[in-house]
């Protein structure tokens, strides 16, 4: 059992490997074809690009992942319907989740210099710009590490275990030692999330969202307690009327007659 454990272990750290080798042999093409053409990183050719080099680094990861264990993407991602009520909960969790994020961000960035480039771009077409840092990371991320990293390590490890070192490689794979705590924490949040409603959507929205603030709101100043504050109470709001909406669903479904649909 130990060695089948570390062999999944190590086959899910070779798929995070493969993705940060391709990220960056894509964006090297990508410095090259701008340096020759001498076209800014700001300009909606370079969102474009942006977009090309995540979708071919997650569609080969995603793909390899799926072969070698003999999957479809509809075998491993959860996308059932849920609840309005548990969906209200999990924004609210999620926007707590954002400032969360945003305020320990802030307060680690102003002891160190290392910033992530990719939330200081300006100009470009919003829509370009949207699909680049919201949309494309939102829904690849989601499918990569808890649709598939998840699946494949939750057969040889108990859920908790799987849920901390599929975290561990989410923060570690962004390459960011300021953001390494919050995007860990943030992660094992939205694993709640997606165990409490079984359904990858809300994950997909959670990490949305989040990623939507980190450019449209990236200029504000959030390393302020209030945040802190504030992202605290939408937590615990938020946490409780997730579990008390999906407890509840749940047993709607438990109890439904026999026939019914």
């Amino acid at each position: 059992m130990i060695k089948k454990q570390w062999l999944q272990l190590r086959y899910v750290l070779g798929l995070g490997v493969l993705f940060i080798v391709l990220v960056r042999i894509c964006f090297f093409i990508d410095f090259i074809y701008h340096s020759l053409f001498d076209i800014p990183y700001n300009s909606i050719s370079a969102g474009i690009t942006g977009i090309i080099v995540q979708t071919v680094a997650f569609t080969v990861v995603i793909g390899v992942g799926l072969k070698d264990q003999q999957k479809t993407l509809a075998s491993v991602c959860l996308f059932k319907k849920v609840n309005g009520k548990v969906w209200f909960a999990s924004i609210i969790l999620s926007i707590g989740l954002t400032f969360f994020y945003f305020y320990f961000i802030a307060l680690f960035y102003s002891f160190s210099y290392e910033w992530d480039t990719r939330f200081t771009r300006t100009g470009g077409n919003f829509y370009i710009r949207l699909i680049e840092t919201a949309i494309i990371p939102a829904v690849a991320e989601e499918l990569l590490f808890k649709g598939l990293v998840f699946t494949i390590l939750k057969k040889y490890y108990s859920t908790i275990t799987a849920v901390i070192i599929t975290s561990f490689m989410f923060s570690v794979l962004h390459l960011s030692t300021i953001r390494f705590i919050p995007l860990f924490l943030c992660s094992c949040f939205s694993f709640w999330i997606y165990l409490r409603s079984g359904s990858l959507l809300l994950p997909i929205a959670d990490h949305f969202i989040n990623n939507l603030f980190s450019f449209v709101l990236i200029n504000e100043p959030f390393a302020y307690i209030e945040t802190f504050y504030a992202a605290l109470a939408l937590l615990i709001t938020g946490s409780y009327l997730l579990y008390k909406y999906s407890k509840a669903e749940q047993k709607a479904v438990n109890h439904k007659p026999p026939g019914r649909c």
